[in-house]
This record gives C-alpha cells, sequence and structure tokens, in this order.
C-alpha cells in the first residue's frame, strides 16, 4: 500500500520513497528557471512502478 503525504506527515513505520506531486511541481519550476543541471541519481525507489514517477518524471523533462 502507498500513500501520498508530505514529508513531515511520514507515517511511523512508513518509508518515503519517491518524491510527490508538490514536489514535482516545485523541482519543475526550479528546472524551467536553470541552464545547467547536474543529476546525481534518482528520486525514488524506481525499480519497483509505484516509486518510479518522481524519476521518470525528471529523466522526460531532462532528456
Amino acid at each position: 500500500c502507498a500513500q501520498i503525504v508530505p514529508a513531515s506527515s511520514i507515517p511511523d513505520g512508513w518509508m518515503g520513497l519517491d518524491i510527490g506531486p508538490d514536489s514535482i511541481k516545485t523541482f519543475n519550476e526550479a528546472l524551467d528557471k536553470s541552464q545547467t543541471v547536474i543529476w546525481n541519481g534518482p528520486m525514488g525507489v524506481f525499480e519497483f512502478d509505484k516509486f518510479a514517477a518522481g524519476t521518470e518524471v525528471w529523466m522526460i523533462w531532462i532528456f
């Protein structure tokens, strides 16, 4: 089971395994103003479909 919650509200015993829609929007706004991007790894646990969205959005934007 997966839930989208703010990072500050991740329930006890759960892990943050990807960025959510609010973070994607924030990153995209910053990227739109950037001339250079240094990418140092995935945004989430992309090996699992449920947690790949943040990484996939960035890959599409960058490439």
